[in-house]
């Protein structure tokens, strides 16, 4: 995440339909609550709890052996902690003001074969946030931005 100085690792399930007639790729998405270590006034380690409320389905075209896929989702920081143990903000209703709209594309000459999976990848940008407590203004400063980049490796699901 680059307006907050940091990482998160993202995990999920997805579960995809693909019309191979037309391309047109329609998915439910999950991704899983994590946690991020951060940096605020480039040197105070920060650690935030997210989770993700995704808004809507997943849409997207495979086309030429390309995948592209455009999602809503707002991020949700339920605590901050300075040092990983001082709670600076956070709370039930912490949140970005506006959703993140996601597009994650396969690798631009790469052949992206739904059946293997691959990796796809993106920008995007998150809004201030809101209802994070008396400092919301001031972490909103260090979190709100754009440039943040999104890596993600899909696999096919495993049988159970």
């Amino acid at each position: 995440m680059k307006a907050p100085n940091g990482t998160a690792p993202l995990t999920g399930t997805v579960g995809a339909d693909l019309n191979l007639m037309t391309g047109d790729v329609r998915a439910d998405l999950e991704l899983d609550p994590t946690k991020g270590d951060f940096q605020i006034l480039g040197f105070l380690p920060v650690t935030g709890d997210i989770g993700f409320a995704v808004q809507g389905e997943t849409t997207g075209v495979y086309e030429s052996g390309q995948l592209t896929t455009d999602t809503s989702v707002i991020t949700k920081l339920s605590s901050f902690k300075v040092f990983g143990m001082l709670p600076i903000g956070g709370g039930e209703n912490c949140q970005t003001a506006a959703p993140s709209d996601i597009r994650l594309q396969s690798a631009e000459g790469e052949f992206f074969d739904p059946n293997a999976g691959g990796t796809i990848s993106g920008e995007y940008s998150l809004s201030e946030i809101t209802d994070c407590g008396p400092l919301t203004g001031i972490l909103s400063l260090f979190t709100a931005g754009d440039g943040n980049t999104i890596d993600m490796t899909l696999t096919p699901a495993t049988e159970a």
